[in-house]
């Protein structure tokens, strides 16, 4: 079951998932009702505010926050797989199609994934050291070729056949929302999305419980909700068949 909410709102308002549609489908999902504004309960006065920072401590409140870990590029091996990620193509491990590259006008470095191959299935890359129920994650992609370009966020990788797939797809000018389990993809929602080639553009996703909220271009996309079980997992970057796509500014914040 899986409540979508395709349209922009106000951020001060906060979605949750208790309602779902009768009229919704996967595919011409329609506008749900189902928020509500956080509001502030309790206002405490400024004497009060002085005396809980000199007891806990400013840096007890900067610890609470969530720290995001950006994945440095900036002295990696050109030509290599960049460390600490995990390589998988169709559902076996697979070192020889990503590699560090540095980008021909700007001089950065960025993580690309190439292949021959039309035949075979997608490719992901999976960072290692971090794993999380919850998270925001942001990267840059730019599709340079392939039968079918795309570039994808996945989220929550239990096994390289179980995770869940935000991905943005040129030819079908889509941003969707997709569960693979045991190999197998099912979209849980999309919403039409400009999707370039050639060009570089930021995809972020939170993924929060059974909610996930999607930003393309750091615009607002889609919110959905999925109730299956809410595992643990780790997060990466993911490619289609045969494309060439370059990945950078890859950020992941584990959230509480």
């Amino acid at each position: 079951m899986s409540v979508i909410f395709p349209h922009s709102l106000p951020e001060s308002v906060w979605l949750i998932g208790t309602v779902e549609c009768p009229a919704a489908t996967r595919r011409a999902p329609s506008a749900c009702v189902g928020c509500c504004r956080r509001f502030a309960g309790t206002v405490l006065d400024r004497a009060l505010v002085t005396m809980l920072i000199l007891s806990f401590g400013v840096g007890a409140a900067i610890a609470a926050a969530p720290q995001s870990l950006s994945i440095d590029l900036s002295h990696q091996q050109i030509g290599s797989p960049p460390p600490d990620f995990e390589f998988w193509r169709a559902g076996e491990a697979d070192r020889g199609h990503w590699k560090v590259v540095r980008e021909a006008r700007a001089g950065s470095l960025s993580i690309q994934q190439s292949g021959a191959d039309r035949a075979a299935r997608p490719s992901l890359a999976i960072y290692d050291p971090v794993s999380a129920v919850n998270a925001k994650v942001r990267a840059r992609f730019k599709l340079l070729n392939g039968s079918m370009p795309s570039a994808g966020i996945a989220l929550r990788m239990t096994s390289p056949n179980d995770y869940y797939l935000v991905r943005a797809s040129a030819p079908e000018q889509r941003l969707s929302l997709l569960h693979v389990v045991h190999g197998a993809t099912e979209e849980i929602a999309g919403v039409d999305a400009e999707i370039a080639e050639g060009h570089w553009q930021t995809l972020e996703i939170v993924a929060r419980g059974n909610g996930f909220s999607m930003w393309l271009d750091d615009q607002w996309a889609l919110t959905a909700f999925d109730y299956g079980e809410v595992l643990e997992g780790r997060f990466g970057i993911w490619t289609e068949r045969d494309d060439v796509t370059r990945f950078d500014q890859i950020e992941i914040s584990p959230l509480t």
